[in-house]
């Protein structure tokens, strides 16, 4: 039997708010020491963490702690974002084992570290659930790193993030609290994990071809000036105001090169970082290749929301009826109450469908998550994982 309980807090305090969520998890989880204890902190309560650590450690009596830092956090209770934050979730369970790790320094190992958590995870039912360190990862090497060791094995998490005034993001493992890391845990047993994606970006354009490139330039689509048919997508204001426009349209690229397809569910959302009207030039953040298709794409809170709806409809199909033991939400900084205008939307919409369950999660730099059976770095998704008992 999984049993598992969440607890959130948003008092300035360290010790209070661990106290609080803490304790409060315990209780909702009805257990006296737990397997594993998950903490996403704001990095208001990176003055006291040792004290935090500490705390978790006397609460859930237990040495397996892992964390990160997030610009917000979240419970089924609700999100918390722009202020102190803490989101504890403790596990226990005789059929689902749990094991937490941190590797450091994590910049120019990721492939490296990705081999060693795939042999970890061979042979098993695991899930991997990872938080590294946004400014020092290269997640494409990590997956690289796990497929070559021991083919595939989901992988989903959030890159660790911060407010800004630190320049550096944070890892925490046991009595440890790491930068340039990536911490993590795996879960491996009897259990059962469903994936949902949602995107907050919606196609405004019909598939297109990228016909000439170079490195991450798009110099033609359909073999016209790339930037012709931005102009012709883009329209009124946001092409008035080309920096505006580019924090609402973005490039939509294919999830398997080989499919070379766009349609919904088979787009990875990238940033477009730069622009030359005079080149007719768009430049992209991700390597492209000619031939390749492509969809231009909105950040909109409605076309969001109801992908959200969408995702959430079809997760409590899969369900068939079950509720989940608990669950997981990685959300993109760039969702939340600056998507919404409002904070809790994403959490609301999750309680109404799927009732009360433990959920924890937080918002991070970039999110991570399969899409068929390929792990894949993510941008302006929410990713959201279930966990049922097996049977």
């Amino acid at each position: 039997m999984i049993r598992a309980g969440v607890g959130q807090s948003s008092h300035s305090s360290t010790e209070r708010a661990v106290e609080e969520a803490a304790t409060r998890a315990m209780e909702r989880a009805g257990i006296t020491a737990a397997d594993l204890v998950l903490v996403f902190f704001s990095v208001d309560h990176l003055p006291s963490w040792q004290k935090l650590a500490a705390a978790l450690q006397r609460i859930a009596r237990t040495e397996q702690i892992v964390g990160s830092s997030g610009v917000g956090v979240l419970t089924i209770d609700g999100e918390i974002e722009g202020k102190a934050g803490l989101a504890v979730m403790v596990l226990a369970s005789d059929d689902v084992r749990a094991r937490a790790f941190l590797h450091q320094p994590l910049s120019g190992r990721d492939a490296e570290i990705g081999g060693d958590l795939g042999r970890a995870s061979a042979g098993d039912e695991s899930l991997l659930v990872a938080f590294p360190d946004a400014y020092n990862s290269q997640p494409r090497a990590l997956f690289h790193g796990i497929e070559e060791s021991s083919g595939f094995v989901p992988l989903v998490g959030a890159g660790s993030s911060e407010n800004g005034s630190q320049g550096k993001t944070f890892q925490l493992y046991g009595q440890t609290m790491a930068t340039n890391a990536l911490a993590g845990f795996s879960l491996s047993g009897e259990f059962t994990s469903r994936i949902g994606i949602t995107q907050g970006c919606q196609p405004v354009s019909a598939p297109m071809t990228i016909t000439k490139t170079q490195g991450n330039l798009i110099l033609e689509i359909d073999n016209r000036p790339a930037f012709e048919v931005f102009s012709r997508i883009v329209k009124g204001p946001l092409l008035e105001n080309l920096g505006r426009a580019l924090a609402y349209i973005f490039v939509g690229l294919p999830v398997d090169p080989q499919k070379n397809s766009v349609g919904p569910g088979e787009y990875l959302v990238r940033n477009i970082v730069g622009l030359d009207p005079r080149a007719g030039v768009l430049a992209v953040a991700e390597e492209i290749f000619e031939g390749e298709r492509m969809v231009f794409t909105l950040r909109d809170a409605e076309r969001a929301r109801e992908d959200l709806i969408q995702m959430l409809g079809r997760q409590v199909e899969s369900l068939g009826g079950k509720s989940p033991a608990l669950g997981f939400y990685f959300n993109c900084c760039a969702r939340g109450s600056s998507l919404y205008g409002m904070d809790g939307i994403d959490v609301a919409y999750i309680r109404q469908a799927l009732g009360e369950f433990p959920l924890i999660g937080f918002f991070g730099s970039f999110e991570l998550g399969p899409l068929g059976r390929k792990n894949n770095l993510l941008a302006y998704t929410g990713v959201l994982v279930l966990i049922t008992e097996a049977g």
